[in-house]
């Protein structure tokens, strides 16, 4: 298991393990298989926490697009933080800060949720 998902105030957060630094296709699958069925329930709201991950290549830019998505259809809801600078750029040039809601700390993004 490469991603810890835990529950708290009607939260769910997934975060990478800390061994996991690179976002890459070796992972894409298995943090599918992983979120998804959490995604599929219309009430879930989840964070998913960038923490420790230094590298996302077009693979895991794809998966967290696809997670998006499956969220999307059914009405629950994605955020994103901890974006390293390295990574956070690489959303800023695909433009995808303006699709997801991306967050500077998991506080932020918690806090986010309460409004």
């Amino acid at each position: 298991m490469i991603i810890k998902v835990t529950e708290h105030n009607g939260i769910t957060f997934a975060e990478f393990t800390e061994e996991v630094t690179r976002f890459t296709l070796a992972l894409s699958e298995e943090v599918k298989s992983e979120l998804r069925p959490y995604l599929n329930n219309p009430d879930c709201r989840m964070i998913f926490d960038f923490n420790h991950i230094e590298f996302v290549d077009s693979s895991g830019i794809g998966t967290v697009i696809a997670l998006f998505k499956t969220a999307k259809s059914v009405g629950s809801n994605l955020k994103l933080c901890n974006l390293s600078p390295d990574v956070l750029k690489i959303f800023e040039l695909l433009h995808l800060q303006v699709i997801f809601d991306i967050t500077g700390t998991r506080e932020s993004c918690v806090a986010s949720y309460a409004q």
